[in-house]
């Protein structure tokens, strides 16, 4: 052996502790990311075929055992860069990257990693312990009692052990990082993506985030954050640092090699100034356009010169070793569960789990809950007491066709706007959860429908069944129960419209264009002009309005199947006979379960356009 081998291998033992050993051992399955001339660019305007350059030709490796920070102005390319590492983004990106030396197969890279955004986005009305049993029901395929063991284990290293029965919603900001990257070591990730992890954190909070990091890579895992600007503590903490200045790598190296590096190339770092906000004065122009000298002299990340030795895991027969060797040579890890599905569960078991996990959300959000059953019931009394005992007095045939109109507009934006409003507060949890294979989109949408499904039921059957009797509707069973499913039906495409409407729109937008999106469809129900007046040209308008095929059906429970000719208080009743009102409309030969159809068949159609555009969103970053 050399002497210059040697001396690296005295300085490799000095620098790792048997604790440290021990721990790097616990994990078997650690990944070494490399990536080599990564770009990516986007368009400048819709339409344009201009594209602008926001990741150029970057290189780089981040290795297990080492907490690497991606740092970098605003704008730089710092979450722009993570995300393509991630697998968050994967289009309009060219270059390689390579998992311990082979091509990155994205299926399988997705499952050994997790991706922990910079917002908390948690179940506010969990409790610690039960947002951890759902994760672990959720993604592993273990019994009860190994649960509960793999919880406490996680809960005491995170440091929320005394805080396991607490309410997400009341913890801390530094607890609620900690959750959330509690909720991702269920399933013992070996890589860790953290979009700035510090961020709204106060000092020791920060300090104490990092600190954990730290621990997380010291047992052998691969732990990649952004940071902006961090405090002279913080970046001590970090063992690798990669800055991007305008899209290029200025800087890839250790912490403590940053102002030799700077020196090296004609920087000198002012004593007493942290050199993280020296460099980033660099970039910023400063003292001038120096960003190409920097991505030169690091050669855009190729440059390993300034890395720390003590991650670099030698074998005794070389003397040199480069960045593609410790790939492919020192942390060789065949790919695991390679012929698993993406899912540790089935379709009805996490259909199961989520049903569950909404369930104690509605029961513990009574704001929300009690507000739409009050809200029903309250609008029922007040409609209940304007149209007392219309609907059994001829006289009042077009009141009562008015009152049906407004009952069926009511139940429909009462559904729509009660979704729309509240699907974007989800999606920001979806987001984190799918992507880090939680579940699958169909499980999380068909509960969500189911979970709502008895609210939604409760709402509408105690307005309708208000508002039927009390405005004097023909007390039948038969027509009642009718007359409820034809409501209920209603509200149930109002729900899907709105989750469509809130999916495909920020909230701020949603509210305000989406009521303009129903409007069609109200216009052509029937009710402001009959069919039978319509040029027959436009007649097919009329055909796709799902408020004409549920207001029809309503008129048809009212005053048809043959029902007996109606008490009239006045000297003159011109519509007393029931069958006689509907052929003035031109609808007495409708069928109430071909509208029926219709509506389900519409609930259908709408549910597919809702997963479609569901599955769109969650893959934009905003």
């Amino acid at each position: 052996m050399s002497g210059h081998t040697e001396m690296m291998m005295r300085f490799v033992e000095r620098t790792r502790d048997p604790q440290q050993c021990a721990n790097d051992a616990q994990v078997n399955r650690s990944l070494c990311l490399l990536f080599e001339n990564v770009s990516y660019s986007v368009q400048k305007r819709i339409l344009s075929k201009e594209r602008k350059t926001l990741l150029n030709d970057l290189n780089g490796d981040f290795r297990p055992g080492e907490l690497t920070a991606i740092m970098g102005l605003s704008g730089a390319g710092k979450s722009t860069l993570m995300d393509i590492l991630a697998g968050f983004t994967t289009t309009s990106v060219t270059g390689r990257i390579m998992i311990n030396g082979q091509e990155r197969n994205m299926s399988e890279f997705r499952k050994l990693s997790a991706y922990i955004m910079q917002d908390d986005n948690l179940q506010s009305f969990l409790t610690v312990q039960e947002a951890m049993f759902i994760a672990a029901d959720l993604k592993l395929d273990l019994n009860h009692h190994q649960k509960s063991q793999k919880i406490d284990k996680i809960l005491v290293a995170m440091g929320l052990d005394e805080s396991r029965y607490m309410i997400t919603g009341v913890l801390s900001g530094g607890q609620r990082k900690r959750l959330a990257i509690a909720l991702e070591l269920i399933n013992n990730p070996p890589v860790l993506f953290l979009d700035e992890p510090t961020s709204g954190l106060d000092s020791t909070s920060s300090k104490q985030c990092l600190a954990l990091l730290k621990q997380l890579a010291q047992e052998g895992r691969t732990i990649i954050c952004t940071l902006h600007q961090p405090s002279a503590i913080l970046f001590n903490m970090l063992d690798h640092l990669y800055v991007i200045a305008n899209g290029n790598c200025v800087y890839t190296g250790s912490t403590h090699n940053l102002v030799p590096y700077l020196n090296s190339i004609g920087f000198v770092c002012p004593t007493h100034y942290d050199p993280v906000d020296f460099l980033m004065e660099i970039c910023n122009g400063d003292y001038g356009p120096y960003i190409s000298k920097l991505m030169e002299s690091i050669e855009n990340g190729k440059n390993n010169e300034w890395r720390s030795m003590k991650t670099v895991y030698l074998n005794k027969s070389q003397e040199t070793i480069t960045s593609q060797q410790v790939a492919k040579r020192s942390y060789s890890y065949e790919m695991e569960f390679r012929h698993t599905p993406h899912y540790t569960d089935n379709f009805w078991r996490q259909l199961c789990i989520l049903i569950k996990r909404n369930a104690i959300r509605l029961f513990r959000d009574k704001a929300l809950t009690l507000t739409r059953i009050s809200m029903h019931l309250t609008i029922a009394l007040i409609v209940g007491t304007l149209y007392f005992k219309i609907g059994e007095d001829a006289a009042y045939v077009l009141d009562n066709y008015s009152l049906s109109y407004y009952n069926i507009m009511f139940l429909l934006y009462s559904a729509f706007s009660a979704t729309m409003v509240t699907i974007p507060l989800e999606l920001p949890i979806l987001k984190r959860e799918h992507f880090n294979r939680w579940y699958k989109l169909q499980s999380y949408y068909l509960a969500g429908k189911l979970s709502d499904f008895l609210i939604q039921l409760i709402s509408t059957f105690i307005y309708t069944i208000i508002v039927y009797y009390m405005s004097g509707q023909l007390p039948e069973s038969r027509r009642f129960g009718l007359y409820m499913l034809m409501c209920f039906v209603t509200s149930l495409v109002g729900q899907t419209a709105g989750f469509i409407i809130g999916c495909a729109l920020k909230i701020q937008n949603s509210v305000i264009f989406g009521p303009f999106a129903l409007m069609p469809f109200i216009v052509l129900s029937g009710f402001f002009v009959h069919i039978k007046d319509v040029n027959p040209y436009f007649v097919w308008l009329f055909d796709i309005s799902f408020c004409k095929y549920a207001f029809e059906g309503i008129l048809m429970v009212i005053y048809g199947y043959d029902r007996a000719k109606l008490k009239c208080s006045a000297d003159y009743c011109h519509f007393a006979t029931p069958k006689k009102f509907l052929m003035e409309l031109g609808i007495e030969h409708i069928n109430y379960w071909f509208n029926m159809t219709i509506l389900i068949s519409l609930c259908i159609v709408l549910d597919i356009i809702a997963c479609i555009i569901l599955n769109m969103r969650i893959k934009k970053r905003i």
